[in-house]
């Protein structure tokens, strides 16, 4: 059993703010931190601490940077035998505002990461493979390729559907398993509202195109939901003890949920124990650091039983 993750790998630049920014207005920053991240490392992390065998293939430049980042995965056990290094390239950078109460704003350069290629992780599927994850922080066209290959055809292929671009649509029908945070689902389906609760995700059938095909949403504070053709299931949130820094949290739940397709883990139980590593996480810093190993989260929903 494995997870092979296909996706960006950013060095993570954050500064705390001391207020909430303004356009046009000038924070002097007292705290800023260097990080390794990129949604394509933070959810091959949050797999590997879950306890799923996992491969990270995509690309970072020949720099100081793009060792850093390949080195963070080594020593999380993570494979990055597929993962490119590109002379003449930089690698992806990210630069993350967060506000004291941990929301957060993330701008992100590419660079490397567009230059990924399909290939590498194509070649790397076997027998052992049961969940492909994919984010839109790489070319579209490459993970299009990916998911329609003959490789592909017997792999659970998961797409978190973040950032939220219109091209993301062309992956829909290619997808096993669509995750969305709740402003992600509400650009797509052009809603009037972010939903809140599982009653405002049944627009959610519209992108299902085939059966046992599945739309998970993230609602924040709320929880998160999966729905299909016939069925949908709600899993409350599990409240975080203090919220630092939510900018890995989607990774982390999107991590969870593939290691736990990967492990057999049935949705209901996979949805707590992602909300539970999710709120686990925003009580640290970082993105890929935050990330929760499963004892924890294992902890967390036994003492909530």
């Amino acid at each position: 059993m494995s997870v092979s993750v296909f996706g960006s790998l950013n060095l993570d630049i954050a500064l705390r703010l001391p207020a909430r920014a303004a356009w046009g207005q000038t924070l002097l920053v007292e705290e800023s931190e260097q990080a390794v991240g990129g949604k394509g490392l933070n959810q091959a992390v949050a797999a590997a601490r879950f306890g799923s065998a996992t491969r990270m293939a995509g690309a970072v430049g020949a720099d100081a940077a793009g060792a850093m980042l390949r080195a963070a995965l080594a020593a999380e056990g993570v494979d990055t035998g597929h993962v490119e290094v590109l002379e003449g390239q930089g690698s992806g950078r990210a630069t993350i505002l967060i506000e004291p109460a941990g929301d957060n704003m993330i701008m992100v350069e590419a660079a490397a990461n567009l230059a990924a290629r399909a290939e590498r992780v194509i070649r790397a599927i076997d027998a052992e493979t049961r969940v492909l994850l994919v984010q839109l922080e790489t070319d579209i066209d490459q993970i299009a390729a990916l998911f329609a290959s003959h490789a592909a055809v017997p792999v659970r292929k998961i797409l978190n559907a973040a950032p939220a671009i219109p091209a993301g649509s062309k992956l829909f029908d290619l997808s096993d398993m669509l995750i969305f945070n709740q402003t992600e689902f509400a650009d797509y389906l052009q809603l009037d509202r972010e939903p809140q609760g599982l009653d405002d995700l049944l627009p959610a059938r519209r992108l299902l195109t085939r059966p046992n095909q599945a739309v998970v949403v993230t609602l924040g504070a709320i929880g998160s939901a999966a729905v299909w053709a016939d069925r949908a299931i709600f899993a409350p949130a599990i409240p975080a003890e203090a919220v630092v820094d939510t900018s890995g949290a989607g990774d982390c739940f999107c991590g969870v949920v593939a290691a736990c397709v990967d492990q057999g883990i049935g949705p209901e139980q996979a949805l707590r124990l992602a909300n539970a590593a999710a709120s686990l996480s925003v009580g640290r810093r970082g993105a890929a650091p935050s990330m929760p190993v499963r004892a924890e989260v294992d902890a967390l929903v036994a003492a909530l039983a």
